[in-house]
């Protein structure tokens, strides 16, 4: 079952990536919740279109790159590098982060951000 909740990270990722927001919504539950680092808590696949328009519009080239994906019973820890640069200023942006994605039924339920692989292993219940 593991290996399957990885496919599906794997799939949104590429959805993300591609810039294919539909396909990137059903990956999602209907009621999903999402954690972020800079836009809060949002709910529902409308908070999905939301938090990629915010990231289009903050940074050229927003990409999110998995790195690492952990397999965790139903969780999935991905460790992942954004890429991108200001708009304004064209600085590159090369930061590594972390998610946690819970799983129901073959869809995410939850995805948490976190500033790195540590708090998100933690999170999942993994040793860091």
């Amino acid at each position: 079952m593991s290996r399957k909740n990885v496919e599906l990270i794997k799939t949104g990722f590429e959805a993300h990536n591609r810039g294919d927001v539909d396909a990137l919504v059903e990956v999602y539950h209907p009621e999903a919740v999402f954690e972020t680092l800079l836009l809060g808590t949002h709910h529902g696949n409308q908070a999905i279109r939301l938090i990629y328009e915010e990231n289009q519009k903050t940074l050229d080239g927003y990409d999110v790159v998995p790195v690492e994906l952990i397999e965790a019973g139903d969780k999935v820890v991905a460790v992942a590098q954004a890429v991108g640069s200001g708009p304004s200023s064209g600085i590159a942006v090369d930061e590594p982060f972390a998610f946690v994605f819970t799983i129901k039924d073959d869809l995410v339920v939850r995805e948490q951000a976190f500033r790195n692989k540590a708090e998100a292993l933690e999170a999942a219940g993994l040793p860091a």
